[in-house]
């Protein structure tokens, strides 16, 4: 069965490569947003398998929306894709038990987290 997603990052050009590079690995696609409000809105709407989201955005952060769709459902299964590789970044998702995915990303990274 196709794992479904949700795409959250505030630059259009990821989102639509991630979401078409997922698309063609039977990854089902079900929203994509530009930032943490819309996607906690997409969260409650979708329901889906995972949310694949960026951290820093404008009009609610990625850590505003984790928080968020944390509080909604606490077994989500979140996957960060940021720049910020910063220490106190990886310390904040490491006690969320959220995994990071660095950018630049190797995609085949993304697919095994996502199918695992």
């Amino acid at each position: 069965m196709s794992k479904s997603v949700i795409v959250i990052d505030d630059d259009e050009d990821t989102v639509r490569l991630f979401s078409e590079f997922l698309e063609e690995h039977d990854i089902d696609v079900i929203g994509n947003g530009f930032d943490g409000v819309t996607a906690v809105k997409l969260f409650k709407q979708t329901k889906p398998d995972v949310v694949l989201i960026d951290l820093n955005m404008p009009n609610g952060s990625g850590f505003y929306a984790i928080k968020k769709i944390k509080d909604l459902d606490s077994k989500a299964k979140i996957i960060a894709v940021t720049a910020d590789g910063s220490f106190a970044t990886e310390e904040k998702l490491d006690k969320l038990n959220i995994p990071l995915i660095q950018k630049p990303f190797k995609m085949d990274q993304i697919i095994s987290i996502i199918q695992n």
